[in-house]
C-alpha cells in the first residue's frame, strides 16, 4: 500500500491580501498594541506602520517600482522588519541577505538577485563587519566619489543605491534618514497604488538558499504562501491576539520572518534579539510572558535551557515550544521544560515557506518526540522512490519526501533548470529529504539523502549516530560525515562537542556506539570540537568533511 498524507486544502488564504496591505489592517484594528518586542523596549502596530510608511515612501521617491528589488543586510533588529514591510507597501520584493554570507557570496547574490537599492548597517558584530564586507563584494565602490550620483557597477549592475542604517561617513553610500527625507514629498495615495499593483500570488520574497558546493539559490516565496503557512501555524499552536511568539532566529531566514508573521495574522507580538543571548533571552520571554516559543534549532533552544539561571519555574506560562532534532534530543528538551510546556516538531524548508508539516499539540508524547507530525492544513507530502520521483512508496519504508499546497515556493530565480528538476508534474515539490510515513500519516524525518553514507555497501544514517551519540553523559552536539575509505567505500566519523565541564574520550564513545549499533555504523574516528561552521541556523557538514580531507 503506498501512502501520502494531506489536510483539507483551503485553496486560498484567509485573508487575501499581501504582507503590506495586511500590516496596514493590523494597525488600524491594533493600533496600540505592541507588535514588535525588543530585550530594549516595544514599538506598537501604530508606530511600526508609521516607520514603514515612511520607508516606503522613500522607496518609491528613490524610484522603486513595483516588482523591484530591494536588499537588505543587517542583523536583526526594529529596522530590518520595517524595511521588510516598507518593501511590501512599496510594491517591491524584499531579497533579506544571509548575514554570515563571505564576500564572494555576497558578491553573487548582489549581482543574480538584480537588487535596485541596498540598505545594511554600520554596525561591528561577532561575526561581520557589514560595510567593510559589502566594499569586498562591490569593489567598483571605491571610485563613486559623489554619493548623491546613482551607482553605475559592474558586479550588481541593477544596484542604484546603498543605504546605511547608522552614522559612520561611507564613500558611496547615504545615510538612511536621506530616504526617509527623500519621501516627505511622497503622498500615501502613491504608496497605496504601488501596493495594490502587487496580487497575493506575486513575489514577495527572495531567500537565498546557503550554497554548499554551488551557489545560493534565489526562492521566491510569494505573499500568499507565506501567509497562508503560518496563519496556519497560528491556528495550530492557537496564538491570542494578547499573547506573543518568541524567535531568536534571523530574519533573513523562514524561521524569523514566519513567527513574525504569524503574529501579525492574530494582531500578536512577536519577540526577538538581536545577537542571541540567553541570559538577555530568558528575561526578555520573562518579562513579556512569551506565551510560544520558536528557537527551531537545538544551539538556541538547548542554549537557553541550559543557560546557568534558568529554572522551569521561570517559564510556567509557555504554551508550546518549537524545536527541531532527532527524538533523543528532543526528550532532553522536552525534560527541561515546565511541565505544561508542548514540544512541538517540525519538517520544513526554505521552499516550503518554512513549514510543511508539524505536530499537533494534542499528539501522544512519544509522537511529538519521535516523528515530524502531520501536514498544515492546505498541504500534501508523499514519500517516493529517488530515483522514480513520481513513484509512491509504501507505509514505512523510506523514500524522498515531497509536498506540494499552498506553501510551495513559485521557482528559483533565474534558474529554469533547477526549477523544472524541483517542482515536477502534479506540482509536487522534490525536497531531496529522506523519510517515511506511517500509517496515520505522520512523518519521519530520516535525513538528507546526500549525506546517506555508503559503509561496505550499507546504508548508514547520520541522524541516527548522531542521535545515538547526544544520550552519552556530557555530549552537547554531535555530528556524523562520511571520509573516503579504500576498503568500505566510505566510513563514517564523528565530531563531538561536549557540554561545559564535562570529559570522555575517543574511545570511551566508540565503545558506547560498539555496544549499540552495528559495527558498520560505529564511526571509526571521533573529533572533539569546541565550535561549528555554522549557516546562518545549522551546521556546515560540508565544512566538516573539508576538516577530513
Amino acid at each position: 500500500m503506498s501512502t501520502q498524507a494531506s489536510t483539507t486544502p483551503s485553496g486560498t488564504d484567509p485573508f487575501g491580501v499581501s504582507l503590506g496591505q495586511l500590516l496596514d489592517l493590523r494597525a488600524a484594528q491594533r493600533a496600540d498594541h505592541p507588535f514588535v518586542s525588543f530585550p530594549d523596549g516595544d514599538i506598537t502596530y501604530r508606530e511600526f506602520h508609521a516607520s514603514a510608511l515612511g520607508l516606503a515612501k522613500g522607496l518609491v521617491a528613490a524610484g522603486l517600482r513595483p516588482g523591484g528589488h530591494v536588499g537588505i543586510l543587517m542583523p536583526n533588529c526594529v529596522t530590518y522588519l520595517e524595511l521588510l514591510f516598507a518593501v511590501h507597501m512599496a510594491g517591491g520584493v524584499a531579497v533579506p541577505i544571509n548575514a554570515r554570507f563571505r564576500r564572494r557570496e555576497l558578491a553573487f547574490v548582489l549581482a543574480h538577485s538584480d537588487v535596485e537599492i541596498l540598505v545594511t548597517t554600520d554596525l561591528i558584530d561577532e561575526f561581520t563587519d557589514y560595510t567593510a564586507l559589502v566594499g569586498q563584494a562591490l569593489p567598483g565602490l571605491a571610485e563613486h566619489i559623489d554619493p548623491a550620483a546613482e551607482l553605475r557597477l559592474s558586479d550588481a549592475p541593477r544596484l542604484r543605491r546603498i543605504y546605511l542604517h547608522g552614522t559612520r561617513e561611507t564613500p558611496a553610500v547615504r545615510p538612511l534618514s536621506e530616504l526617509v527625507a527623500a519621501g516627505r514629498n511622497t503622498t500615501a495615495e502613491q504608496v497605496r497604488q504601488a501596493l495594490d499593483a502587487r496580487s497575493t500570488e506575486d513575489t514577495a520574497v527572495l531567500l537565498y538558499t546557503s550554497g554548499t558546493t554551488a551557489d545560493p539559490k534565489g526562492c521566491e516565496l510569494t505573499h500568499g504562501a507565506l501567509v497562508r503557512s503560518w496563519s496556519a501555524y497560528a491556528d495550530l499552536v492557537d496564538l491570542g491576539p494578547d499573547e506573543s511568539m518568541w524567535t531568536p532566529c534571523p530574519f533573513f531566514h523562514v524561521g524569523g520572518i514566519g513567527p513574525t508573521l504569524s503574529a501579525l495574522v492574530r494582531g500578536a507580538t512577536v519577540l526577538s534579539m538581536g545577537r542571541f543571548d540567553a541570559h538577555v533571552a530568558l528575561a526578555h520571554i520573562e518579562r513579556r510572558h512569551a506565551e510560544h516559543l520558536f528557537p527551531a534549532f537545538p544551539p538556541l533552544t538547548l542554549g537557553l535551557l541550559r543557560t546557568p539561571d534558568y529554572d522551569p519555574s521561570r517559564l510556567t506560562f509557555v504554551r508550546t515550544v518549537l524545536n527541531v532534532a532527532p527524538g533523543e534530543t528532543q526528550q532532553v528538551i522536552a525534560d527541561l521544560l515546565p511541565d505544561n510546556a508542548v514540544l512541538l516538531t517540525d519538517f520544513g524548508m526554505t521552499e516550503g515557506a518554512g513549514m510543511i508539516t508539524t505536530t499537533p499539540t494534542d499528539a501522544a508524547v512519544a509522537d511529538r518526540v519521535h516523528r515530524n507530525g502531520v501536514p498544515l492544513p492546505g498541504i500534501e507530502i508523499r514519500v517516493t522512490d529517488p530515483e522514480q520521483p513520481t513513484e509512491s512508496l509504501p507505509v514505512d519504508i523510506p523514500g524522498e519526501i515531497q509536498f506540494r499546497g499552498i506553501n510551495a515556493f513559485r521557482r528559483y530565480y533565474k534558474d529554469p533548470a533547477e526549477t523544472a528538476a524541483t517542482i515536477i508534474d502534479g506540482g509536487w515539490v522534490r525536497t531531496g529529504d529522506l523519510g517515511s510515513l506511517d500509517a496515520r500519516g505522520q512523518l519521519l524525518y530520516v535525513g538528507r539523502i546526500k549525506d546517506i553514507l555508503k559503509v561496505g555497501g550499507e546504508n548508514v544514517t547520520p541522524l541516527e549516530v548522531e542521535a545515538h551519540l547526544t544520550t552519552y553523559p556530557g555530549v552537547h552536539m554531535a555530528q556524523v560525515v562520511g571520509r573516503p575509505s579504500e576498503r568500505y567505500g566510505e566510513e563514517p566519523v564523528a565530531f563531538v562537542e561536549l557540554a561545559s565541564g564535562a570529559t570522555c574520550t575517543g574511545p570511551d564513545l566508540i565503545t558506547y556506539c560498539r555496544d549499540h549499533l552495528a559495527s558498520y555504523k560505529v564511526p571509526r574516528e571521533i573529533r572533539f570540537v569546541t565550535e561549528w561552521p555554522m549557516s546562518a541556523t545549522k551546521i556546515q557538514k560540508f565544512k566538516l568533511r573539508e576538516l577530513l580531507a
